[in-house]
């Protein structure tokens, strides 16, 4: 039976019931309002999270390129792969494996990568939801991994865009581009002298979703081109040139390291710099921290008699000598306190001399006497006038200031070694901006080796221009210390710089190293040649630094830097057009470049049946395989470009006139 309600009880419970559903009432306002007053926004953020990504990419560095448009360093957008182990771990917990799905991954990538699959996997196995497997992978790489992460399934590893480095020209001007590391970042030369302005500014790209996670179109508005070209004064031709003497000289006189630098003497333009030992920016990791330090500029040396000129336009411009000045030369110097005691190189003497012949034949006895005449203050004076004891301000990291006494501290022996060259430490740069002051009558420039950064609308940002530092001689004093340098090369100790049809003067230097107790070594040298071209009007000022040149009785600079000079320059004259115009008895850089092209060939070997061994032919192209041949084999080519693949395998015998069959790509 049904219990029975009196109006009041009714009244009671409808009472309580409307109470009840008016606080439920209250609670779901409250809520309300505190999710839209005081959460709204982030849940705004969240939801707009939610359906919007902004994908965030650094752009492709900017290109590097010498004064001539060549290219020497460019970027490309890359793929690099990393693994969300995390993923992984739940792929492998839905599907009840047996928890080496990290280890089979690593098996799949390691071939691909070259990279072994126990430092995948270990990795790997520490958990997280990010490591690294390859930054920026090659396409082939790339689209291998593609490939299996498609055919098995491989949700856990997902790729990132990132720029990628690649040096044309391989090792040339290695020290100077210098090379790009992880993330994008310079790591040495220009490449982090020049950072920031390589890598431009960072692209933001907002990609859209459905409802269901589908990605629509992306925001392509924001990405912006922001990197600079930038132009450097090397022209490749010289840089080229200056590159293969150098390494000819290295073999040659094994030495252990070398420096060599081509300027403009009027502009302070760098044209050509080398330094020895060298690298590959695109596999820099490969080689020793020292072989990525540009010598040109982080080097310290004792200059030796190379820094003789400057000492000479010290003395000139004192009016302590003039030219034909006379002097005694006996083979050696003593003073009377018998604090200084120095000989000529050949422990010989020739009597009176002039001061024209003191530079031309680098006698030792008679610069010591200069040298004491001048002073300390006015040695160390002209020194620093001359750009020594401080950096040039060149675009490049790792400059050296070079060493110099303090007046206030010097004896008369240190005036002495030091106007030979000794006891002061300079670095190729320094050395050679010095000598181009004397060269262009005067002026001591500012080096520069950048010549422009172009904009992406082609607006130029920085331009490189000439700019003097200094005066520290008159054009007169200037004027007489080239014809002295000029006579070096013509009769004296330089002889072997000569280039037929051209003026040249020049400066040979032959150093003794110090030990690291302060001592000479007897054994070991510095040899150099300093020198600019043509004499009376100059174009070209160029360095060169051998350190520590193999042989008894060949480390001379007169020996083994000066060829370098004439080998160098009477390319670069020829290939110019510069005077004179018929380049008699010098190679152009067309047959330079062909004698090169020849000496990288193959050989061809006969047997004494009459067999040929077959050669490899990997890397030429239709000509050389052809050249190499000789027509006692025949090339059957297949595709064009540069062959990769023969049959028969290098190093068969076959008979003559046997069909080789070449693939080439």
């Amino acid at each position: 039976m049904r219990p029975r309600y009196t109006l009041t009880q009714a009244k009671t419970r409808f009472r309580w019931l409307a109470i009840a559903i008016f606080f439920v009432l209250i609670c779901v306002i409250g809520r309300l309002m505190y999710l839209q007053l005081y959460r709204g926004s982030q849940f705004s953020k969240d939801a707009k999270r939610q359906v919007v990504y902004s994908d965030k990419q650094g752009n492709p560095r900017g290109q590097i390129l010498d004064r001539n448009g060549e290219e020497l360093a460019v970027s490309i957008m890359c793929e690099s792969l990393y693994m969300d182990p995390s993923q992984i771990l739940k792929l492998e917990k839905k599907e009840a494996g047996d928890g080496n799905l990290i280890h089979f991954i690593a098996e799949l990538l390691a071939p691909v990568l070259n990279i072994d699959e126990n430092e995948i996997a270990k990795k790997c196995s520490d958990g997280g939801s990010f490591v690294w497997i390859k930054r920026t992978m090659s396409p082939k790489e790339s689209r291998e991994v593609h490939q299996l992460i498609k055919k098995y399934k491989l949700d856990g590893l997902h790729f990132i865009p990132e720029s990628r480095r690649y040096y044309t020209k391989q090792k040339v001007a290695a020290q100077v581009l210098g090379f790009v590391g992880t993330d994008d970042k310079g790591g040495s030369g220009l490449e982090h002298a020049l950072d920031r302005e390589l890598r431009g500014a960072i692209s933001e790209r907002k990609i859209y979703y459905d409802a269901r996670g589908g990605e629509l179109i992306g925001d392509l508005n924001n990405i912006r081109d922001t990197v600079p070209t930038i132009y450097l004064t090397l022209d490749m031709k010289i840089q080229s040139t200056l590159e293969r003497a150098i390494d000819e000289a290295m073999t040659t006189t094994k030495a252990v390291s070398a420096a060599g630098i081509i300027m403009d003497p009027y502009t302070g333009e760098i044209l050509g710099m080398v330094s020895r030992p060298t690298f590959d920016p695109n596999e820099f990791y490969k080689y020793k921290d020292t072989d990525w330090q540009n010598k040109c500029i982080g080097f310290n040396y004792e200059p030796g008699s190379v820094f003789k000129p400057i000492v000479g336009c010290a003395a000139l411009e004192r009016r302590i000598v003039k030219p034909d000045t006379k002097m005694m030369d006996n083979g050696t110097f003593k003073d009377k306190d018998n604090e200084i005691n120095i000989g000529n190189w050949d422990n010989k003497g020739r009597g009176e001399v002039t001061f024209s012949d003191v530079i031309k034949y680098s006698i030792n006895t008679c610069m010591a006497q200069i040298g004491l005449k001048l002073g300390e203050n006015n040695l160390i004076g002209f020194a620093e006038a001359f750009g020594f004891g401080q950096t040039t301000g060149i675009e490049l990291d790792g400059e050296e200031i070079g060493i110099l006494h303090d007046p206030r501290n010097m004896y008369k022996a240190d005036i002495a070694v030091m106007s030979l060259g000794q006891g002061i430490a300079v670095t190729p740069l320094q050395m050679l901006r010095g000598i181009c002051a004397i060269a262009n009558g005067g002026d001591l420039l500012k080096p520069y080796i950048v010549k422009k950064i172009v904009a992406p609308n082609g607006e130029i940002t920085r331009e490189g221009k000439r700019q003097v530092v200094g005066h520290p001689i008159s054009r007169d004093v200037a004027l007489s210390m080239r014809q002295m340098m000029e006579q070096v090369v013509a009769s004296g100790g330089g002889q072997a710089a000569a280039i037929k049809g051209y003026r040249i003067a020049g400066k040979t230097g032959t150093a003794q190293k110090l030990t690291k107790k302060g001592d000479y070594v007897g054994a070991k040298h510095i040899a150099s040649f300093v020198g600019f071209v043509p004499a009376d009007k100059p174009i070209y000022a160029m360095i060169v630094m051998l350190d520590e040149p193999q042989g008894k009785d060949f480390y001379y600079g007169g020996q083994v830097a000066s060829p370098v000079f004439r080998n160098t320059l009477q390319q670069i004259l020829a290939a110019k057009g510069i005077q004179p115009n018929t380049g008699e008895g010098l190679t152009s850089f067309k047959e330079l470049e062909q004698k090169e092209y020849q000496r990288k060939l193959p050989s061809l070997t006969i047997e004494q049946d009459g067999r040929i061994r077959v050669p490899n032919f990997k890397g030429l192209d239709m000509r050389g395989c052809t050249e190499v041949m000789q027509g006692k084999l025949k090339l059957e080519p297949n595709g064009q470009g540069h062959a990769y693949k023969q049959n028969p395998a290098p190093g068969t015998l076959v008979p003559q006139e046997e069909i080789i069959e070449v693939w080439f790509k």
